[in-house]
């Protein structure tokens, strides 16, 4: 793809405007998550009783301080300080503030046994739900934003969890509490908290419903970054050798100043929950003295309530303070749970039969009965695919690139269902199979490699029992034993710790893992398209060994390797368009004959 091509392309995948076009609000998000929640129910209630506990002692110690005041000033009325009753006050108060810590570190501590679990429970049914994912669906997704969502996504929702959600309770808690013990202590000065704090109210709902916007749109740009950076960094060298580094910059700058403009909006926006939430504790401050000391003047209340509703309005800013303080990772994790639970939600494949009949003699007889498959609703791709293919026969599928050759070979797979027709072996449908069932039948080896981090060793041993001497034999019959050999750790050397190793060799690797697996039938799609000629040779003769008495199926595009197949189908737009051996096809006068001139004819 042209680099500006590939740049206008990454615009035109940006979610955050679809997402922003049809807002949702914070509760929805959040009530998903609490219901996904619910096998920690029990922790999470002991988590909010203690945070009512923690409140309740915390909303006490001002009436005691008020019961304290009024000693004092009665003491120094009469000149005679009752100094035991203020030390009872004085340490019933230490015991409430003492217990009422404790509590929070009890609710902290669960809060965080809670969120952490959480974050790995989400983690693992992603990581479970993937393998029940068409893998259409996983394709559309690019390998940054899955990222993403696997770390970013439910690192923010535990981290909102944590923090957020456990001060988020506790902050309705303490409001709760601060403004029952008010109550109980005087009414009319109550009124005037309450009152004054109601333009703090309606301006956090104001902010809270415009800023959610902001924090999808956040979350979505860090899933286009991770992508971005992905899609950079696999394929550095072909942007360097396409002088493409400007585009990417291009491409970077674009997607990190939506980021910059989504995270800058959204925390200037939740910046104006503590301002004015400061400004109505300042204002309730003012009031409290003025009208407090207005009732002490007529006889209506002690200067120890004045003192008890200043420790009170503090308390009491102290609620909106938590819970505006929470708003905006709380924000954060509703836009990261969608993007979870869009994921968790989407369609799985369909499941496969219950105690499936056991695989067992597999002869290799494989059919094709008029298979049909689309990719998006209504465009077919491989129309009508039939063919009968008999036990052990060397099949080659040939054709011009985007032909359905690859196609027709994951159907066989059943990593994509068909839309009709059927695929049998052995007269058995692939449909009352497992899909383990189907994957153990067949050994594939694929155009591009796969490596794991881990050593050369592993690699090629990949979920195999095999022994050391059998991974030593496999390298040595595909030519790359003396390129391991030659390293100091030899066949311990790890795969991407400093091992800089070519395609050839990459490709070798993956086809010494295929010469260890005893599947009865072999899948090899452009298993040697990286190697030189001369190694391609050798592995050749490997492969020939390895498909002796074993049904086989070869995509390639050198047709000078598909000589001896015993059955060559030609394919084009989806469709067999011939079949037969290499001499039969070159007598006729069709796409094959011209698909072998157009590369030996000179």
């Amino acid at each position: 793809m042209p680099a500006r091509a590939a740049y206008m392309t990454g615009r035109s995948k940006n979610p955050a405007g679809v997402i922003m076009d049809s807002p949702k609000s914070l509760i929805p998000a959040w009530k998903r998550i609490i219901k996904y929640m619910g096998r920690y129910a029990w922790p999470f209630l002991l988590a909010i009783i203690l945070a009512v506990v923690e409140s309740l002692l915390a909303a006490l110690a001002p009436n005691q301080l008020s019961r304290m005041t009024d000693i004092i000033e009665a003491g120094l009325r009469t000149g005679n300080i009752d100094i035991h009753a203020v030390s009872v006050i004085a340490a019933i108060i230490f015991a409430l503030y003492l217990g009422s810590t404790l509590m929070s570190f009890g609710r902290y501590r669960i809060t965080s046994t809670i969120s952490q679990t959480i974050s790995g429970h989400l983690r693992r049914d992603m990581a479970s739900k993937m393998n029940r994912l068409p893998l259409g669906y996983v394709d559309s997704l690019g390998r940054g934003d899955l990222m993403s969502r696997f770390a970013n996504d439910t690192d923010t929702i535990g981290a909102a969890m944590n923090s957020s959600l456990g001060a988020f309770v506790h902050g309705i808690a303490a409001f709760v509490m601060c403004v029952i013990m008010m109550l109980v202590t005087d009414v009319r000065l109550t009124l005037v908290v309450v009152g004054s704090s109601m333009l703090g109210v309606v301006a956090s709902v104001v902010v809270i419903r415009s800023t959610q916007r902001y924090y999808r749109s956040q979350q979505s740009n860090i899933g286009r970054m991770y992508d971005l950076i992905s899609e950079v960094y696999s394929s550095k060298k072909v942007v360097m050798a396409y002088c493409g580094e400007r585009d990417a910059k291009a491409r970077f700058d674009d997607i990190n100043e939506d980021l910059r403009d989504s995270c800058l909006k959204s925390e200037v926006t939740v910046g104006l929950l503590p301002a004015v939430t400061g400004f109505v504790s300042h204002l309730s401050y003012l009031l409290v003295c003025i009208v407090g000391a207005l009732m002490v003047l007529n006889g209506g209340i002690t200067i120890g309530v004045i003192v008890a509703f200043i420790v009170y309005v503090k308390m009491f800013g102290g609620p909106f303070d938590m819970i505006s303080g929470s708003i905006s990772r709380l924000q954060a994790a509703a836009a990261a749970s969608e993007r979870i639970f869009e994921f968790l939600d989407h369609e799985e494949i369909s499941p496969d039969e219950e105690d499936p009949e056991p695989v067992k003699d597999v002869k290799g007889h494989v059919e094709f009965r008029d298979v049909r498959f689309s990719y998006a609703p209504g465009k077919e791709i491989i129309h009508g695919f039939t063919a009968d293919i008999q036990p052990g026969q060397k099949v080659a599928i040939v054709g011009p690139t985007g032909a359905g050759k690859t196609t027709v070979v994951n159907l066989l797979m059943r990593f994509y269902e068909m839309d009709s027709g059927d695929i049998l072996v052995d007269g058995r449908s692939i449909r009352t199979m497992s899909r383990e069932q189907v994957h153990d039948l067949f050994c594939m080896v694929l155009q591009d490699t796969w490596l794991m981090d881990g050593t050369i060793r592993e690699n090629v041993a990949y979920c195999m029992d095999v022994t050391d001497e059998e991974v030593v034999e496999a390298c040595r019959a595909v030519g790359i034993d003396q390129f391991i050999d030659a390293l100091p750790d030899g066949y311990d050397t790890k795969v991407g710790y400093g091992l800089e190793l070519s395609s050839g060799q990459r490709q070798q690797i993956t086809i010494a893992r295929a010469m260890l697996d005893r599947s009865p039938m072999l899948i090899f799609d452009e298993a040697t398209s990286s190697v030189d000629t001369r190694t391609e040779r050798r592995i050749q003769s490997t492969m020939a060994n390895m498909m002796e008495g074993r049904t086989s199926f070869i995509i390639a595009h050198r047709l000078s390797t598909i000589r001896d197949a015993d059955m060559i189908i030609v394919m084009d737009k989806g469709e067999i368009v011939e079949q037969g051996t290499h001499e039969e096809l070159l007598s006729q006068d069709g796409l094959y004959r011209r698909l072998y001139r157009s590369q030996f004819d000179r």
